[in-house]
């Protein structure tokens, strides 16, 4: 491969990261369920990006008194996946910790995919403050620069921390919160802040109209760069904002919709379907 191509290449995937990264936001915002819940919650999710469909999501979530487990699953659509063919599964399984500072306590994370053809495969597990890397497919050397490991230390995965901050509204009706987070690549600060009551008129690509509690969330990136990226550029933060309401008389709070910052616009996520369920679970060998 050239030179050229490969830096197109790289340029692509980086977006498609990105796009899954604001996905995976969408995916792990399920709710705090109560105890007496028989099944997790099931949602399902659409992106848009300039009108277009361009990202489908499923997550699930069963939080117990003493263990979580969230599932997510999305794949490119519409126009999108004329051009660029991709799909991943993320899993992470962890304890209900009050002690910690966000409540919840990661034991393992797995991610497996196929973007452009190409496998890609994470996998992490906790015993104590740091994760552990158990799988990184592509090698990080052919893309990024590693994480130092004290950056490491005290940190959580995207799914977890967006949990933990989305049971402290189901807690509080508050969303003020803050999460240092590892995905095996990239380590990066998370914030979130209440807004206030809001209410969202019907719209024609989700299901949800009514009031809704506001969130601002802003994502910083601190470690982890993309060689060829532009430091400076990179360490820009990426805001945005999310509405989560109660879609229906026995369903928790959970997001209806959600708009994000990417560097080439904004993007769009609405709650297209909710009920009771579970997402399938493909992978098996990324689970350790």
């Amino acid at each position: 491969m050239t030179r050229t191509r490969l830096a197109r290449t790289t340029r692509a995937g980086e977006r498609l990261r990105m796009l899954r990264a604001l996905a995976l936001a969408a995916l792990a915002l399920a709710p705090a369920l109560p105890a007496q819940a028989a099944e997790p919650v099931l949602a399902s999710y659409t992106v848009y990006f300039s009108g277009f469909r361009v990202v489908e999501l499923d997550a699930s979530l069963d939080l117990a008194p003493e263990r979580y487990r969230a599932v997510a699953r999305l794949r490119t659509a519409g126009l999108l996946a004329t051009f660029v063919r991709g799909e991943q599964v993320s899993e992470v399984e962890g304890r209900v910790a009050p002690a910690t500072a966000l409540g919840l306590a990661p034991d393992r994370y797995a991610m497996e995919g196929r973007w452009r053809d190409r496998v890609r495969r994470i996998a992490l597990r906790w015993d104590g403050a740091t994760p552990e890397v158990l799988a990184l497919l592509p090698a990080n050397d052919e893309e990024r620069e590693p994480v130092p490991p004290e950056l490491q230390r005290g940190t959580v995965d995207t799914m977890s921390a967006l949990v933990a901050l989305i049971a402290r509204v189901s807690a509080s009706g508050r969303c003020d919160g803050a999460a240092a987070v590892f995905d095996g690549r990239r380590r990066s600060d998370f914030t979130a802040v209440t807004e206030g009551e809001e209410t969202l008129a019907p719209h024609r690509w989700g299901l949800y109209a009514g009031p809704a509690l506001k969130c601002r969330f802003e994502g910083r990136q601190v470690a982890g760069f993309w060689r060829e990226a532009d430091p400076a550029q990179a360490r820009e933060p990426r805001t945005g904002a999310a509405w989560l309401a109660r879609p229906g008389p026995d369903l928790p709070v959970i997001p209806v919709r959600i708009d994000a910052e990417t560097n080439w616009g904004t993007i769009h996520i609405h709650l297209t379907k909710v009920g009771r369920g579970e997402v399938p679970l493909p992978l098996r060998e990324s689970r350790n």
